[in-house]
């Protein structure tokens, strides 16, 4: 069957373009190991808040960390925002949200964030650890894609993170109420960091060249098409 120079060329743009769309497409994981986690990521930097005022420190906390910035702050499921505060230890604090239904929510992040992790727990109103507690932590990256996990039995020691292949547009934390009593949620140092850019699947890199080699042929049909 005999392909016309207008066909060969919409193929070979359409296989670049699938190639294309195979390296830029996102991906959103989530890690419950910290060991993991960093081994995804590069130049992590911690937000330790252990520089943070101590008790409420109004509605945003504005930080550089490293080579990352971000932004963090408490709303209410309403919209409206509310106060954070510091709990913890003069030589261990943590960041915590004023209400117990607040979402902990992070986010204005700098260009190179990818990934996002930390401790996450629940506490008591005082912001210390109250065992056996459920939290959710949930994820958007500036492609659109979204996670939200739930975890049970949180602890001091509970990592959690999200590394995206596309910026990470907001990290948030939130306790699950129990009945007939109030769960507060807590962050501890906030590890923020970059990863390199995606590398093309082989897959990919076979129909960008395939893509090419259409181009080329179109090429010379027309060449040898003028010179008859």
């Amino acid at each position: 069957m005999r392909i016309h120079p207008l066909s060969l060329r919409a193929l070979a743009v359409a296989a670049i373009c699938v190639a294309a769309g195979g390296q830029a497409k996102a991906a959103l994981t989530f890690y419950d190991s910290q060991s993991a986690y960093l081994a995804a990521i590069s130049a992590a930097a911690v937000e330790s808040f252990d520089d943070l005022p101590w008790a409420v420190i109004g509605q945003s906390v504005n930080a550089q960390v490293g080579a990352h910035s971000y932004s963090a702050w408490a709303v209410e499921e309403s919209g409206n925002y509310t106060d954070l505060y510091t709990a913890g230890s003069s030589s261990d604090q943590w960041l915590s949200t004023d209400r117990a239904a607040d979402y902990l929510t992070f986010g204005y992040f700098s260009e190179q964030v990818n990934g996002v992790g930390g401790f996450f727990f629940g506490s008591d109103e005082s912001g210390a650890f109250k065992p056996g507690q459920t939290i959710r932590v949930n994820a958007l990256d500036a492609d659109g894609a979204e996670l939200s996990i739930l975890v049970n039995n949180t602890t001091p020691g509970s990592f959690y993170g999200f590394v995206s292949t596309s910026h990470l547009d907001v990290f948030q934390v939130s306790a699950l109420q129990p009945n007939g009593e109030f769960t507060w949620v807590s962050a501890n140092d906030l590890t923020l960091g970059t990863i390199a850019a995606a590398v093309p699947e082989p897959s990919s890199y076979a129909m960008l060249l395939a893509g090419l080699g259409l181009l080329a042929a179109v090429g010379q049909h027309k060449r040898r098409t003028q010179g008859k």
